[in-house]
């Protein structure tokens, strides 16, 4: 009888669960940092290379190792964490699972040099891909570095589905930042290519660390959270309910201690804004939720990163009101206080010829697409796409300040106005970058701000795209970066603002969120959605003609760069069937 079940090979099996651990760099970059705060770490230093594709390195000053426990370090289930299941009721560490460092020796080129204090010799161990080099003894100071190389080298199918370096190099970045903020009594040193992305000392709380990391103006808009019932204390930074919102915000959210992602608890969050009357926004927070570990079960993700309450209702309970209680306190006393990123609206409106500024109008098609009549008509739609219509389209109205409604004089069209002017914006600038003629507004005084990690390590790599759109920004030192001009078609809008929010919107989107492929053409597409007028704007007529003109006269009409709809068809057939008037005709 032929045996079909076999044990698989052990390097097979540490391939297998290593896909579980080591997703990305970020996730290499996250489990040694937690390896080095577990071991004692008061200094960590970690460089990368081509987004850590080619090269992680992480230092750090801990309590290190001796060869025997080096030796079983990257042996797979090898923890000094646990001794007994009843220690997972009792956890305080980051890691528990024996699996970080042999996950990372089995898809890359790994070294590991570590020694403990007073120790006379170091070790060495190298893995090349799941197999052992060598263990030797070697020099190394109290501590341990790792390096790991060629990352998922030995298996092309993973590597593939890596991103862009600068996309992998800001993911790095978010997981130093989320580490730092955890632990801001440990000084934290991040570079990638030799530049400095992370620079962070130990400070002596949570605000100089958003201060190291986010700038001043972030912080001035945060107020502190303190709070918390039924045994789950809720500590933290949250933007304040008053305060505009300036694109995506990010939700940081810990459990004693452990950066997570947590549905629950990032509901109950927006769910105090609005409470506190903010609407929908998606603030920035920095949230640590702390309670009994065994009241919280940690073992329910490999990567750590999902943790599971006994009582989720009371995290929730604790989280919304700690924090809609932050947002009522910040409005009472929260005085009027100057937005630091902002310069005189005077320095970057658009002049007229006798010098006094004119208001932008942010639904304005600058770069050569149809405008309307001056009778209020459109003119006719050139080019030959599947969804161009031979006759003139007229705009009826809009409805709820968010869809245009439009007529062909045969079909009815609903027009979603910000995807329809996107899509035209976005046409129209990739047709000017061919030209090189993409224009650019010139700030009077150059502005100096301050943007995060992940948003430096994009700025930098994607230089010259940005430049060629129109922004002159460069390094200014630190964490600061200087800004000379900006794209024209951001004009009226604070352009620290702008640029950060440019930059976070570009890099949250992973490839499969857009329909386009290339990093030149989704920066492009992000600052046609940035510079688009937004849904619920109420628009004058000309403005949604011009609207409606200019996405039926771009080459690909029916999607926004994101893959949105533009516009939908009501066909006439239909209409006149909902109204029983099946023998109509068009005269």
């Amino acid at each position: 009888m032929t045996t079909r079940v076999h044990r698989l090979p052990d390097d097979l099996v540490n391939k297998i669960a290593a896909g579980e651990v080591v997703e990305r760099p970020a996730s290499v970059v996250k489990e040694l940092l937690e390896n080095a705060l577990d071991a004692g770490a008061r200094r960590i230093e970690i460089e990368i290379e081509h987004g850590g594709k080619s090269l992680i390195r992480v230092r750090d000053d801990g309590a290190g190792m001796g060869a025997d426990d080096a030796r079983l370090a990257i042996e797979r289930h090898a923890t000094s964490k646990l001794r007994q299941l009843e220690d997972l009721e009792s956890l305080v560490t980051h890691g528990f699972r024996g699996e970080a460092l042999p996950s990372i020796a089995s898809v890359s080129h790994l070294v590991l040099r570590t020694s403990e204090e007073g120790a006379s010799e170091g070790t060495e161990i190298e893995v090349r891909h799941g197999v052992l080099v060598h263990a030797r003894a070697a020099g190394h100071p109290r501590g341990t570095t790792v390096e790991a190389r060629d990352l998922f080298g030995a298996t092309p199918a993973r590597r593939k589905f890596l991103r862009a370096d600068s996309t992998e190099a800001s993911h790095v970045a978010e997981a130093v930042t989320l580490a730092s903020l955890s632990r801001h009594d440990v000084g934290f040193t991040l570079s990638s290519g030799g530049r400095r992305m992370v620079d962070a000392p130990p400070t002596s709380g949570l605000g100089p660390r958003v201060f190291q990391l986010f700038g001043a103006a972030l912080l001035d808009d945060l107020v502190a959270v303190e709070g918390g019932e039924g045994g789950v204390r809720v500590t933290g930074l949250v933007t304040r309910a008053d305060r505009p919102a300036a694109g995506r915000g990010t939700l940081r959210i810990y459990v004693n201690g452990r950066a997570v992602r947590d549905r629950g608890l990032a509901r109950a969050v927006t769910e105090a804004y609005r409470l506190a009357g903010a609407g929908d926004r998606r603030p920035e927070a920095f949230l640590f939720v702390d309670l009994p570990p065994s009241l919280v079960d940690v073992n329910v993700h490999p990567a750590k990163v999902e943790v599971r309450f006994a009582d989720a209702r009371a995290a929730w309970l604790a989280v919304e009101r700690a924090v809609r209680g932050a947002l009522s306190a910040g409005a009472r006393n929260a005085a009027p206080r100057a937005e630091t990123g902002r310069i005189e609206a005077g320095r970057y409106a658009e002049r007229q010829a006798d010098g006094s500024a004119v208001a932008a109008e942010p639904w304005r098609l600058d770069f050569g697409t149809t405008e309307p009549a001056a009778d209020g008509t459109a003119g006719a739609a050139p080019g030959s796409g599947p969804e161009r219509p031979e006759r003139l389209i007229l705009v009826l109205g809009q409805h709820r300040n968010t869809y245009l409604v439009a007529s062909d004089g045969d079909e009815l069209l609903l027009v979603d106005q910000h995807t329809a002017h996107e899509r035209a914006r976005y046409e129209a600038i990739l047709q000017r970058l061919q030209g090189r003629t993409v224009e650019s507004q010139r700030l009077l005084a150059p502005l100096v701000i301050t943007l995060p990690p992940a948003l430096r390590a994009a700025l930098e790599d994607q230089a010259e795209v940005l430049a060629a759109l129109g922004f002159d920004a460069e390094p200014f030192g630190g964490d600061a970066v200087r800004l000379a001009s900006v794209p024209t078609l951001l004009h009226g809008r604070d352009p620290a603002t702008a640029v950060a929010a440019l930059l976070s919107d570009y890099l949250d989107r992973e490839a499969a969120d857009w329909a386009v492929s290339t990093a030149r053409e989704r920066l492009a597409a992000t600052l046609a959605c940035h510079s688009s007028v937004k849904a619920g704007h109420p628009l004058p007529r000309e403005a949604q003609q011009a609207i409606v003109s200019g996405v039926f006269a771009a080459r690909h009409p029916t999607l926004c760069p994101h893959g949105r709809p533009t516009f939908v068809r009501l066909p006439r057939e239909e209409v006149t069937r909902w109204f029983g008037r099946v023998g109509w005709r068009r005269q």
